[in-house]
């Protein structure tokens, strides 16, 4: 028999059960990597989609405060009934306000946006959005 051919035994019959083994170590590492890639891709979505309803729903909300006939309350009304369509139970969260300064108006909306990540917890970011705009008025003309 030659020296060091495989026998069957000894350390080259071990061979294939530590390739197995760290097989089995870089797919487990791999796999969490890929987890981890996976569910921050996924709260991103969710922190901008989040962050886009607040400013739509304000935006809107402005919008009909702003309408001619339209009033303040309907306005802050609106942002919040948008509020609660876009974010669920997040939307409690989040203050909406608003004012009516001459010619303009102002609503507001600022609150905090839990993030769900697994195993960590208490991570919390900002939301707002202010927008200020015209109020309407129709001018006939004679």
């Amino acid at each position: 028999m030659r020296r060091g051919a495989p026998s069957g035994r000894g350390r080259w019959a071990a061979a294939p059960a530590r390739r197995l083994g760290q097989a089995t170590v870089e797919t487990a590492v791999a796999f969490t990597i890929l987890v981890l890639i996976l569910v921050s891709t996924v709260q991103i979505g969710l922190v901008m989609h989040a962050r886009q309803v607040v400013f739509g729903a304000v935006q809107d909300g402005a919008r009909v405060a702003a309408a001619d006939g339209g009033t303040l309350g309907e306005g802050v009304e609106r942002t919040r009934a948008l509020l609660r369509a876009g974010l669920g139970q997040e939307a409690a969260a989040v203050t909406v306000t608003g004012r009516a300064d001459g010619d303009t108006v102002i609503v507001e909306a600022s609150g905090i946006l839990r993030l769900n990540i697994p195993w960590v917890t208490d991570v919390e970011l900002p939301l707002r959005a202010r927008v200020v705009t015209q109020k309407e008025s129709f001018h006939g003309g004679d």
